[in-house]
Parts: structure tokens; C-alpha cells; sequence
């Protein structure tokens, strides 16, 4: 049973053998220019509308192109836990937390010339609940946003939220200008022209989107904050491991984010290159829909967790840059419950669940994988022969990442998802994974079980750190007892650049968010 994950690595190995031996030239035709940096990217940028997307991949433009009211301090990699005001001043709140006000910095403006203000700020966030997408779901508490004057933004609750302001922090909460209403269609407020333009106050603005291929960003004139050394930012898209490694090797491409454990021995190898590893609050999940009348009984979903060797995974496929849970939240996460058992490898135990569960050897299992690459991941290859080995049959199918909302929907058996806890608060993974709310968007097993519903419910409204915490561990063991998806292991994350790019204000809790107006070339002066 155990042969299952490092044959895959071997295959992938020899993947990334063959490309290195075939590959005898550049294979990116971008013109070298030092005051360019580009950063390959693994999968499609499908939008870079605020409102319509919470895709890591999606937001990494857009988080150059807009600004937020605050921002999360960084130092050493790690968020030292105070906001800093972006587009705030300054900001004040009421004894009952349920009314907050913001006043804005004058001199703000977008990338047409006009001025960031207040019914700017209302505008952005009234948009994103009015489009419905996803990222609305961030702001389930927010009752109204008030303007009283040019620069002073209100924000009514409907119930305290003690990590509101880390919720301004996130993409999501980007400030939009209003004009975008101009490039609206019908009543999609602007979002098919946003999905491959910008209209914010960041110091970069969109010059070129190319579908599939790049997204490359220039200065925006009307900045606050102008760049100090890159004039142009590019993403590429660049699908391939090995092929993205060897870019990078020979200076064709300056970052690489993530960095896949199937070629990082190699990249550190290489000279001129620096790779980087940093524990983020990434958690791999094995998603179950609970809807399936085969993963409706409890036996088999346990039976699925235990037929999984996270421990053979980790190493063979992540080089050991796995941490297993205790639970189903990263250590230094309020709720954290370090007594908890670490998940089991049992296949025998999981065969005989389901025997008594009555599924026969041979059921069908239809595991969705979501990803632009030529093939399935190594992860989707490794569970699906683990889970083969206990007796069920495993069809993958792979959909495209702009076809995720088929999973949104409910189409599928098991899929696989990682989700980043952008700040250390637990209501991040209870909320988008076991909430009944959020079925239909960021609640992909369609979990539903009312006492878990008002434990966060009581957690999300509580101010009260010692309450909060024990309300959660409550909602833990049920799940944990549950076991509506699987929770596979926190993940380690890479990245690696050339040595000459300097400056990096990295923050291990947002991965791939990178300060390109602040960074430079380490030979420019």
C-alpha cells in the first residue's frame, strides 16, 4: 500500500529529468529589463474583480492595483499583530463594537486622477454584497456602510466582530472607484470589464491582460505610494513545475511562488537562485460532499481519513514540509487544541468500516481535481491509489480552475482544497468549511449541522478571547467526531527568486503577496 506516493514522485522525477534534458533555450521570449520584475505563476488569472474572487491567484495583481484602509504589519516574515492605516488616518469604534469609523487620508487617488473618498469606500463594499460572488461571504456581518462626510466612512454591524479589522486587511476589502459603473452591463456592476482591468489607487495599474499568458502592470501616475525601483510588474502564467524551475535558473523569470517540493532540491541547487521555506497557516483538506448518499454515513468518511498515510505523503511529495493537525487548526490559531490526537493510518481499520458500512470492493468514487496543468496532481494520484488500496475505485476528473463553481455546486465526490488563514483567527477555516451558511459557495463538503452553526455563530459575535476559544474547541470535536471532510496536514511554503532581487517584506500568512513597489535589483542604486 505504501508503494502508492513514491512512485508518483519517481514519475514526476523523471518528468522534470526529460524536461531538463529537452529544454536547450529560454522558453520565455520577454525582453530582460532590470526594472521588470516577473513572477511565474501556476495557474490561470481568471479575474481581477475584488468582489468576484478570493483566488490567491486572482489577487496577486490586485493587491498592486488597489488600496485597502488598513494593512496587517509585517516583520520577519510574520504579522506582528497591529493594523496600519493605508488609506485610514485613523479610526475609532463604539463601546458595543458595533459601529466603527474610519477617516480617510487626503491626497489618495485612483489611477484616472480622482480622488479616493468616502462614498468610494461605501460604493466598494456595497458592490461586493450586491454581486453576491464569494467574497461577499467575508462580509456576512457588515448591516451598512455610511458616508457622513467626504472623508469619514461608517460601518454598522449587525453583531461585534472582534476581527474586523483584519477582515479590512484582505483583498477582498479593496476600494474601487465608483466610475467603473461606466463599464457596467446589465447589472453586473462593472465586473466583466474589472476581470481584466483595474480601477484602483494601488501603486500599479493593469497595462495589458493576455488570457492564459500574462498580466503585466505599469505605474499608475496617480499613486500615493510610487514604486521605488520596478516600473513594471509581470505575472506570467506558467503552468509546468520543471518548467518554471528552469526559467528561473536561467534568469528568465525572477520569482517563483510556490515552489513545488518536486523540484525545490533542484532549484536551491542552482546558483544565483535563493530559495526560501516559512510555516504558513496553509491547510490541506480532502473535501467529502455529504450530500452523496455514499459519504452520508459517517463510517465511510472515517474510513476514507484512515486509508490516507498523510506522514508517506508529506514526505515523498512535500520533502517533509507538512506538519500533521492536531485538530483541524494550525498551532498559534486561538482554538488550537494541542490534546487532540494526530490523525491515524489504519487501512486495515478502513476496509473493515466499510464492510460495515455494506460498500462493496469496486465502488465508484468520482474525485474532482481543479487545475490548468497537463495532468493530475501528484497529491490527487497519491490519495486516489491510497483509497484504491481499501478497496473503492477512484475515477479523477479534472475541470479547469475557472470551472471550480461546479464544486461550488455540488458536483462532485471528494476534491481537494487548501485554504490560507489570512489572519490567525479561527472563524477563517469554521466559517468557509463547516458553516451551513456557506453552502453553495466557500462550504465545499455542504456540511450541515445546527449546534456546529450556533457554536460559531456565539464565537463570531463573542469579544471575549477565553469564550471564543472554548466555543470553538467545542465546534472541533464535533467535526473531528464527524469527520464531514479531512483535514490532510499544514503545509510548509516555498518560494524562491533570484539573489538579485532585494528588498522582500514577505508575509509567510498571505503567500505569494509581494511588496514589488518597495523591492528592487540588489546591484541598482
Amino acid at each position: 500500500m505504501r508503494r502508492s506516493a513514491p512512485a508518483v514522485v519517481r514519475a514526476v522525477g523523471l518528468a522534470l529529468a526529460l524536461a531538463l534534458a529537452l529544454t536547450a533555450c529560454d522558453v520565455s521570449d520577454i525582453p530582460r529589463d532590470p526594472q521588470r520584475v516577473t513572477m511565474a505563476v501556476g495557474r490561470d488569472i481568471t479575474s481581477l474583480d475584488p468582489a468576484a474572487t478570493f483566488v490567491s491567484a486572482n489577487q496577486l495583481a490586485m493587491n498592486l492595483a488597489y488600496e485597502k484602509l488598513v494593512v496587517a504589519e509585517v516583520a520577519d516574515g510574520r504579522p506582528t499583530g497591529r493594523m496600519l492605516g493605508q488609506l485610514a488616518e485613523r479610526w475609532e469604534t463604539s463601546a458595543d463594537g458595533l459601529q466603527w469609523t474610519f477617516f480617510l487620508r487626503p491626497g489618495h487617488r485612483f489611477d484616472d486622477g480622482s480622488e479616493v473618498t468616502a462614498e468610494a469606500v461605501k460604493f466598494s463594499f456595497e458592490r461586493t454584497l450586491k454581486l453576491k460572488a464569494p467574497p461577499a461571504q467575508f462580509l456576512f456581518f457588515l448591516r451598512s456602510v455610511g458616508a457622513p462626510a467626504p472623508h469619514e466612512v461608517r460601518f454598522t454591524l449587525r453583531t461585534p466582530v472582534p476581527f474586523f479589522l483584519q477582515v479590512l486587511a484582505v483583498p477582498t476589502a479593496s476600494i474601487v472607484n465608483p466610475k467603473v459603473m461606466a463599464q457596467a452591463h446589465g447589472s453586473d456592476l462593472g465586473s466583466r470589464w474589472l476581470a481584466t482591468h483595474t480601477a484602483g489607487s494601488g501603486p500599479y495599474r493593469v497595462a495589458r491582460f493576455e488570457k492564459g499568458q500574462q498580466v503585466m502592470l505599469e505605474l499608475n501616475p496617480h499613486a500615493d505610494r510610487q514604486p521605488e525601483y520596478f516600473k513594471e510588474v509581470s505575472f506570467l502564467i506558467v503552468k509546468d513545475d520543471a518548467t518554471r524551475a528552469i526559467q528561473l535558473a536561467k534568469g528568465a523569470i525572477d520569482i517563483v511562488d510556490p515552489v513545488s517540493g518536486t523540484v525545490d532540491d533542484w532549484m536551491a541547487a542552482q546558483p544565483g537562485v535563493q530559495v526560501v521555506t516559512g510555516l504558513s497557516p496553509t491547510v490541506s483538506f480532502l473535501h467529502l460532499n455529504n450530500e452523496r448518499p455514499l459519504l452520508r454515513d459517517v463510517r465511510v468518511r472515517r474510513a476514507i481519513s484512515l486509508a490516507i498515510d498523510r506522514e508517506l505523503i508529506g514526505k515523498a511529495l512535500y520533502s517533509g514540509r507538512t506538519s500533521l493537525l492536531r485538530g483541524v487548526l494550525p498551532a498559534g490559531v486561538p482554538g488550537h487544541d494541542a490534546s487532540l490526537p494526530l490523525p491515524r493510518y489504519d487501512p486495515q481499520a478502513a476496509r473493515a468500516l466499510l464492510r460495515e458500512a455494506g460498500v462493496a470492493p469496486g465502488t465508484p468514487l468520482r474525485f474532482t481535481v481543479v487545475g490548468d496543468g497537463s495532468g493530475a496532481s501528484p497529491l490527487a494520484l497519491a490519495i486516489s491509489s491510497q483509497l484504491e488500496a481499501v478497496g473503492l475505485k477512484v475515477v479523477i476528473e479534472r475541470i479547469s480552475v475557472a470551472a471550480r463553481t461546479k464544486i461550488m455546486k455540488g458536483d462532485f465526490d471528494i476534491t481537494t482544497q487548501s485554504i490560507n488563514l489570512d489572519f490567525p483567527d479561527p472563524s477563517i477555516i469554521f466559517n468557509f468549511v463547516y458553516n451551513s451558511a456557506m453552502i453553495g459557495g466557500a462550504n465545499f463538503p455542504r456540511y450541515r449541522n445546527a449546534v456546529v452553526d450556533k457554536l460559531i455563530t456565539q464565537a463570531d459575535r463573542s469579544l471575549d478571547p477565553t469564550e471564543r476559544v472554548d466555543l470553538y474547541q467545542q465546534a472541533q470535536r464535533i467535526v473531528l467526531d464527524e469527520m464531514p471532510t479531512v483535514v490532510l496536514f499544514q503545509l510548509d511554503w516555498q518560494r524562491a527568486a533570484r539573489s538579485d532581487i532585494a528588498g522582500v517584506n514577505y508575509n509567510f500568512s498571505q503567500p505569494t503577496f509581494y511588496n514589488f513597489d518597495t523591492m528592487r535589483r540588489a546591484e541598482a542604486r
